[in-house]
């Protein structure tokens, strides 16, 4: 109980630093700039007005000058700061008379280490060039996040250290870190008790209570009066300000026990058990953001899922194309949750719910529950034509996904061998039924992996002579999208020489082929990616659907008439969007997951609730081939190498998972660069198929 208090204050600690550090590296670039102004003006003054360099004045030249004057403008706007602060520090230091005071000195390590901060140039320039193809901007940026990593803790340390030495040794006027003026200021403020000055100095050197120390510190600077300059007091006040915004460092012991009281374990198990009851079922983008918005909620949460991993679905295409593996794309669920001690993560396939009772039905066991969240996602849709599934598998998870893989490449198995050359083409005709962007970028993969990975494999076949047909019932391919886009995906994909039915319906399909509006197309391989159905939620909760079976609900994504309950994502039909329904994307799902967690913090806080749920649309992106893909980023439309280089930074960044982030992005390289995929395994027997 007496741990559990300190908590909050710990959790606040990276907020206050997110808060206020940037205030305070731009008003230290600020000030920066001004000294090296001040300075330059008062250099040229003194040289004009001696008329020659013979006194000993360095009369500096037009470019110093134009340097000089150049220099506080970029520091205040932020550009280049770290190659200027190290200039400053290493070799311009004294060019610019800043003086000897270790507290500038120890202000321009902070800004190289630290770099400018948010409200600066750099920052906008380094977000728009972690998207850029350069790899050099690239290095120089991963080399500052290097250096803000290792080296700051150093920094911190003997910041601190100076600190701690400069109070310990100021009643004795001792001329240490920050000079004999500044120390005439320190013993100006402690004409208290000399033990003051200990404690503080052995907080601030141990890292101990670092902050308060910091801020004790920090309000006796502006008593200095008359024995430190503005300047003098400034420094130390931006210097102890922000210890008070980072605190201490790693090396410390407030980061110690800090961890220690994160980690502890909860001694009141027992309490939590009278806590409401947050039942959040579904797994993916949804679920998993209204967990993790509970977080800091005062409830149990407990997850339910019939698989036990979080997938990536926006690349659940590369795996049946061969371009991935299925651990690259999906992490285990409780592995997310390590840390958050209110989720008990549960593995279960659930059939029906009790509103009555409020309980979730799992199998014959039953969950009760304070408030329930479904985000239980969409399956495939045929359109009334379910017996089609075995001849047409949909794409909707990782076991959809390894086995139209293996359908893939048995099919170029069993071409090699067939017996004439009518069979020959049926294995080597693939259909894909639905132009949206899974249709689209299956049969551009399919197409790629047909023409250029599997060149020189095989002896009786040439791959390269494979169909790849594409159907949409639609005028054109991603109609979601502007038609300028439509129009670039469509070229895309006729140049990898995919064959485009539009306006065309899919009549009939069985395991010799499939019937396209008038046209028999004999194909022993055809992929479903037409439509997709809502999971039953609205039947369990006796609720009205829409056309694609989602359940409609309120403003606040709750189910009307069902305290309590609340439903988001493709089971979720939501009016959130300017008034048009909410689209079946990931961002969407995850945008209502972070709403309706806080919908139900409000709501166990006693707090008015969050306005009505308003869906931000940030871009459509599909790719189509190597260096060809489209993206609609708000009013900006691109195609192309940049919206597939677009494309492909997007994924890497949404990407669970460090480790799954640089698998993917080796697995992409070495497909780009040899053309080959790294995982063409059929691990589906034979036998599994619809009997040929």
């Amino acid at each position: 109980m007496f741990w559990n208090a300190f908590k909050p204050l710990v959790r606040f600690a990276p907020k206050l630093r997110a808060l206020c550090m940037p205030w305070l590296l731009l008003a230290t670039r600020v000030w920066f700039g001004q000294v090296v102004l001040v300075h330059q003006i008062m250099t040229m003054a003194q040289g004009n007005h001696s008329g020659s360099t013979a006194a000993g004045l360095h009369a500096p030249s037009s470019v110093e000058a134009a340097l000089h004057g150049i220099v506080p403008l970029l520091l205040t706007a932020g550009l280049l700061t770290r190659p200027i602060a190290l200039a400053l520090l290493v070799g311009g230091y004294g060019s610019i008379a800043l003086g000897p005071d270790g507290t500038t000195l120890v202000l321009l390590a902070w800004l190289v280490v630290l770099g400018p901060g948010t409200f600066s140039l750099d920052a906008m320039l380094a977000r728009g060039l972690a998207w850029a193809p350069l790899g050099p901007a690239r290095q120089v940026s991963k080399c500052y996040e290097l250096i803000e990593r290792y080296v700051s803790p150093v920094l911190l340390l003997v910041s601190r250290a100076g600190i701690a030495a400069s109070l310990s040794l100021a009643s004795a006027l001792t001329p240490t870190l920050f000079g004999q003026a500044a120390h005439q200021g320190l013993a100006a403020l402690f004409t208290y008790p000399t033990w003051v000055a200990a404690l503080l100095a052995f907080c601030i050197a141990f890292g101990c209570l670092t902050r308060p120390a910091m801020f004790i510190y920090a309000a006796m600077v502006p008593l200095a009066g008359i024995a430190m300059s503005m300047d003098d007091r400034l420094a130390m006040l931006l210097l102890l300000l922000m210890f008070v915004a980072t605190g201490a460092g790693v090396i410390s012991v407030d980061h110690w026990l800090a961890r220690w009281v994160l980690d502890r374990p909860d001694k009141e198990e027992g309490t939590l058990d009278e806590c409401p009851h947050v039942v959040v079922v579904g797994g993916g983008f949804g679920g998993i953001e209204t967990v993790r918005g509970l977080r800091n909620s005062r409830c149990r949460i407990t997850l339910i899922d019939q698989r036990n991993h979080h997938l990536f679905q926006p690349l659940l295409y590369q795996i049946a194309t061969a371009a991935l593996s299925p651990g690259e794309i999906a992490t285990p669920i409780r592995s997310l949750f390590r840390g958050q001690r209110n989720v008990q993560v549960r593995l279960g396939s659930v059939t029906g719910i009790d509103t009555a009772a409020r309980e979730v039905l799992i199998g014959a066991a039953s969950l009760k529950f304070d408030y329930l969240v479904l985000a239980t996602g969409a399956r495939h849709s045929y359109f009334g034509n379910d017996h089609w599934a075995p001849y047409a598998p949909g794409l909707k998870s990782i076991e959809d996904a390894t086995s139209i893989r293996s359908r893939l490449l048995r099919a170029f198995e069993e071409a090699e061998t067939a017996a004439d050359e009518a069979a020959r083409a049926a294995w080597l005709t693939f259909i894909i039924v639905g132009g949206g962007p899974t249709g689209i970028e299956l049969a551009g993969a399919i197409a790629e992996l047909a023409h250029h990975g599997m060149d020189q494999e095989y002896r009786t076949i040439d791959p390269s002579t494979a169909r790849v047909i594409l159907v949409h019932a639609g005028p054109r391919v991603l109609p979601t999208f502007p038609p300028s886009l439509s129009a670039a995906a469509e070229r895309s994909l006729r140049k990898l020489g995919v064959t485009i039915y539009l306006d065309t319906r899919v009549l009939g399909v069985d395991q010799e082929g499939a019937d396209l509006g008038k046209d028999r197309i004999a194909s022993r391989t055809i992929l479903w990616a037409a439509g997709v159905a809502a999971s039953p939620v609205a039947r369990w909760l006796n609720q009205p659907e829409d056309a694609s079976g989602r359940i409609k609900v309120n403003d606040d994504l709750s189910v009307p008439a069902a305290e309590g309950i609340y439903a988001i994502g493709d089971a979720a039909a939501s009016l959130g969007w300017n008034g048009a329904a909410v689209p079946g994307l990931a961002p969407a799902a995850k945008q209502q997951g972070r709403y309706a967690a806080r919908v139900i913090d409000a709501q166990l806080a006693g707090r008015r609730p969050p306005p009505p749920f308003r869906y931000k649309h940030f871009g459509s992106l599909a790719t189509i081939g190597r260096q060809a893909a489209v993206a609609e980023i708000g009013p900006i439309r691109i195609w192309g190498a940049p919206a597939w280089w677009f494309w492909g930074a997007a994924h890497i960044a949404f990407l669970t998972g460090g480790p799954n982030r640089v698998k993917v992005m080796l697995d992409w390289l070495w497909a780009y660069v040899t053309y080959r995929r790294s995982t063409r395994l059929i691990t589906e027997p034979a036998s599994d198929r619809p009997s040929s």
